[in-house]
């Protein structure tokens, strides 16, 4: 499997506590907080993405006894 390219992301600016990151014309909405410390309007970011099986399994286990409680089974 060939890697992918990363895609960068510009902050564009920040309002409303998220900064506001631009790739082409998309854009996406981030939680300062989630952002880096230092991170400033025109730095370039890039981000990866990995399943989190185990959180996928917590919030199913967690569905599942909420709708148990409901239906009371």
């Amino acid at each position: 499997m060939t890697p992918l390219k990363p895609i960068h992301w510009v902050i564009d600016r920040f309002e409303n506590g998220s900064g506001v990151l631009k790739h082409n014309d998309e854009e996406l909405r981030i939680p300062r907080i989630q952002l880096p410390e230092n991170a400033k309007e025109g730095d370039v970011l890039t981000a990866e993405f990995y399943f989190a099986k185990d959180e996928k399994v917590r919030r199913e286990n967690l569905a599942r006894a909420l709708l148990e409680e409901i239906i009371g089974t």
